[in-house]
């Protein structure tokens, strides 16, 4: 099976971690992994800003970079959202809404991908003993459909999820920008349940599919001065990164005589 990775913006300049960990997930389920060089964004931060002319343009370069792809896998919901919302963009452009309904098809986010569409239900790596604050990307959610997915693949590595509040994280792209001070209170509000969480026994790891929401939520934690690490979904599941390796020596030794 052949798999173009999608790596995005956000993925390239602040967590390319997250590409590589998703590049090793996918060959070991058995993929085949591709990078198109001509990629770039998928024009959301445009489009949200009003600039739909640019963002059109954005999107039929997408979509001529990805015509080719069996599948397209980002380790991001919100951007893979943006693939499917290039419908309402083309929409009275019949040529490219039948090119983008295409690609939506193809496109999906990666543990959605590793679990509905190659059936992975582990992925190698020990998460026994760590305690984990999954959060959900809004668009991840709602508008991909991911929710159990990542949850099962930690679940199965042995993490323990713990519950906290499951709202907005605030940063929703340029909203962070244009209003910051209730993108400030609802990552406030987010964190105060975190540490709440934490109370009895300490969270390990806070993770989650997209990367826009870890910047702001770990940004809130690194100036709290809190104590869980913040790494993508990904890097947990992959048994050869840095993040995983270091929990896994960490509950061994909280757990060792």
């Amino acid at each position: 099976m052949k798999v173009s990775l999608f790596v995005t913006c956000v993925g390239d300049q602040f967590g390319p971690g997250a590409g590589v960990a998703a590049v090793r997930l996918l060959r070991a389920a058995g993929s085949e992994v591709n990078f198109p060089m001509g990629q770039t964004c998928c024009g959301q931060p445009a489009y949200n800003a009003g600039y739909h002319d640019e963002a059109r343009a954005i999107a039929k370069h997408f979509l001529k970079t990805f015509e080719r792809s069996e599948y397209i896998v980002a380790p991001s919901g919100s951007c893979g959202a943006m693939v499917h919302h290039f419908a309402e963009i083309f929409r009275d452009d019949a040529p490219n809404l039948r090119r983008a309904w295409a690609a939506a098809e193809r496109t999906y986010e990666l543990t959605q991908f590793l679990v509905d569409v190659l059936g992975v239900q582990r992925t190698g790596v020990d998460l026994s003993g760590v305690r984990v604050a999954y959060h959900d990307s809004c668009h991840a959610m709602r508008n991909m459909g991911v929710r159990d997915q990542p949850r099962a693949l930690l679940r199965a590595a042995g993490a323990e999820l713990v519950e906290w509040d499951q709202t907005c994280c605030g940063f929703g792209g340029l909203f962070s920008v244009k209003m910051p001070e209730i993108s400030s209170a609802m990552m406030s509000r987010k964190l105060d349940s975190l540490g709440a969480a934490g109370e009895e026994q300490p969270v390990d790891v806070l993770t989650s599919t997209d990367l826009g929401c870890l910047l702001q939520l770990g940004g809130g934690l690194e100036r709290r001065a809190l104590g869980p690490r913040w790494a993508h979904v990904a890097e947990l599941l992959d048994p050869s990164s840095d993040i995983s390796q270091k929990l896994q020596t960490q509950t061994r030794t909280r757990v060792s005589p």
